[in-house]
């Protein structure tokens, strides 16, 4: 019986392992209260040192280099130098929050596989307390160094999502300066 018990526990953990696929670029779809941009469905691709936002609907794009150049469907856009550094700094910040947020979804989909395997440990043992040599005070000890070890992970990944969060509010505020600045951004009426 122990050996189908190990088996089945063995299936189990590995279903949980089974990684859910990341697509290569950025999809927002914005609702009345949160977004950066203006249109229902604008994508947003990563090309070498660029941001291309694509309002779906359109066609339109929006580039924006790491040097802060901006292009407006291929055409270049005369910048002034304080808009150069806006687009420059917009650009780094949104670079720097989508790197983080693949660490922080690196790192909590490390933790999730932890938890799982706690869980199967959990189970494991509460079959353990059929033995006459294993009780429940054996079965939290087990437990209670995994679990303190999985909360301290657990908060140090919500602390630095809420330092992105942050970010996030800022680069919205930056994506409103961009609008508000350069009219060619505003007329297009989906950034």
């Amino acid at each position: 019986m122990n050996a189908r018990i190990l088996i089945l526990a063995t299936v189990f953990a590995a279903a949980l392992l089974v990684p859910a696929s990341v697509p290569a670029d950025i999809h927002i779809r914005n609702d009345d209260d949160h977004g950066l941009c203006r249109g229902d469905d604008v994508s947003i691709d990563f090309d070498d040192d660029s941001i291309v936002f694509t309002d779906e609907e359109s066609e339109e794009t929006v580039e924006i280099t790491q040097r802060g150049d901006l292009f407006i469907n291929g055409k270049g856009v005369r910048l002034s130098r304080s808009d150069r550094g806006l687009a420059k700094d917009y650009y780094a910040t949104l670079d720097a929050i989508v790197e983080e947020a693949k660490s922080i979804g690196l790192q909590g989909a490390k933790v999730g596989v932890k938890g799982a395997a706690l869980g199967l440990k959990a189970a494991v043992g509460v079959l353990l307390l059929l033995s006459p040599s294993y009780d429940t005070d054996d079965l939290e000890e087990d437990l209670e160094e995994d679990e303190e070890e999985l909360e301290r992970v657990a908060s140090k990944l919500e602390r630095r999502a809420e330092r992105l969060e942050r970010r996030a509010d800022k680069l919205e505020r930056m994506h409103e300066d961009l609008r508000d600045r350069i009219d060619a951004l505003d007329e297009l009426g989906w950034f």
